[in-house]
């Protein structure tokens, strides 16, 4: 995976703009899904006999509705596989697809870093990419409280290997490495 450099602002716009859509696309299709099933599959009242209703009686709705949320979360990631790799959702899917590895270098950071500690090339290029990359995902989302943190990994990483070879093993990063450690 290589690191891409992503302007701030346009990442920022365009989170916004596909998390309300999100959001909104996936409301409105459980309302719909929801009653299209109650429409569909529910029993009708026995109001209409005349008779007094007790709450046995009464049918619940929430399986249906439930049914509909269901559905609509179905259908919004059939949706977002069938956009991911559009233009315009570029830097929002590749911000992504890094957090899921940072998620899975996370896993295994215990073990990665005990790893590089004997000398691992390995483990030296996951970290460092590791560290690069999660700098700039907090940068671009406004992490301020940890990345002080990461700040510190990344000194001590770069007085470990040297700022230019730090800057080349992160760039030598391959998704496969993390999974043969």
């Amino acid at each position: 995976m290589k690191i891409v450099d992503i302007e701030k602002a346009v990442y920022r716009k365009k989170l916004k703009l596909v998390s309300i859509a999100f959001v909104a696309v996936f409301a409105i299709l459980s309302l719909i899904f929801g009653s299209l099933f109650i429409m569909l599959f529910a029993s009708p009242e026995l109001a209409a006999t005349g008779a007094e209703l007790t709450s046995d009686d009464v049918q619940s709705n929430f399986r249906y509705n439930l049914g509909g949320v269901i559905l609509a979360l179905a259908t919004m990631a059939m949706i977002a596989n069938s956009i991911k790799n559009k233009p315009y959702f570029t830097e929002v899917y590749y911000i992504w697809q890094l957090k899921q590895v940072h998620n899975q270098i996370y896993r295994k950071l215990a073990k990665i870093k005990a790893k590089q500690i004997e000398g691992d090339e390995s483990a030296k290029i996951i970290l460092a990419f590791y560290y690069k990359t999660i700098k700039m995902v907090y940068e671009l989302d406004d992490n301020t409280l940890t990345i002080s943190n990461v700040n510190l990994e990344i000194n001590k990483l770069q007085q470990q290997f040297g700022t230019n070879e730090f800057d080349e093993l992160a760039d030598k990063f391959d998704k496969r490495l993390v999974t043969s450690i």
